[in-house]
């Protein structure tokens, strides 16, 4: 007897969304769209807590997404790294609140959480960010300008982050600190990378090669090999292309 067999159907990739916000006070429909990547009320949100010395803003952030009846909301812990990857594992919302992105990835640096990170976003799940949390999506990222007791840092202009976003350089608070003379040199010294320019109150969603702005503010795309610049406001989307990058 003759077996057909018959052809396994193609299974889709998931489609994983970052959410960056450039901080400040935000629109609640960016954090309602945000959910709707991540199942909603069935949401179950893991905040970071390492992007401050305090958990102040780790303590905020996990309050605000509890204000939107999700399942469940986490704070990862510091000091257990099997809670911590057991939070990770589970949650369908990682979200890394504002604060000192430099200190995020010098206290994950040498812990499971940064692989942890993104293997749930190749697995499709959202990671969202906001200011410091923002800023470390990139790979080649933007540096502290001050430490936690608020002196300045002398250093290199950008330092190592996630990866998440690799094409990018993102800059948060970007009108309001006006960030673009400073953002400007950073990505002639990168010229493979895009650099994103995110205002307080606005949020850029990334999915699928492309960017779409919203909130209040403007989104300001910074390209070497364009002659001119690009800004965006809310409901104005951008494609990129994926650009290799060297290791530096």
């Amino acid at each position: 007897m003759l077996l057909a067999l018959a052809a396994s159907p193609s299974i889709a990739a998931p489609i994983a969304h970052l959410v960056l916000v450039g901080g400040g006070p935000t629109p609640s429909q960016v954090f309602e769209r945000t959910l709707s990547f991540s199942g909603g009320q069935r949401s179950i949100v893991a905040v970071l807590p390492q992007t401050y010395p305090t958990d102040t803003i780790a303590d905020a952030a996990v309050a605000m997404w509890s204000t939107f009846g999700v399942r469940d909301v986490v704070k990862v812990s510091r000091e257990d790294p099997a809670a911590a990857r057991a939070a990770l594992e589970r949650a369908t919302l990682i979200w890394m609140p504002g604060g000192f992105q430099g200190l995020l990835m010098r206290a994950i640096d040498g812990t499971p959480i940064p692989q942890l990170i993104r293997a749930r976003f190749e697995a499709g799940v959202t990671i969202g960010g906001a200011s410091a949390g923002a800023a470390a999506m990139s790979r080649t990222m933007i540096a502290d300008e001050s430490a936690p007791d608020g002196h300045g840092i002398d250093g290199p202009a950008t330092v190592e982050g996630l990866g998440l976003w690799p094409e990018a350089i993102v800059s948060p608070h970007f009108t309001e600190r006006r960030r673009l003379n400073a953002l400007i040199p950073i990505v002639t010294d990168h010229p493979a990378l895009l650099g994103v320019g995110i205002d307080e109150g606005t949020a850029v969603i990334v999915s699928g090669g492309e960017l779409e702005v919203m909130g209040r503010g403007t989104v300001v795309i910074v390209d070497v090999r364009s002659p001119h610049g690009r800004t965006l406001k809310a409901g104005m989307r951008f494609r990129f292309a994926s650009r290799s990058q060297p290791n530096r």
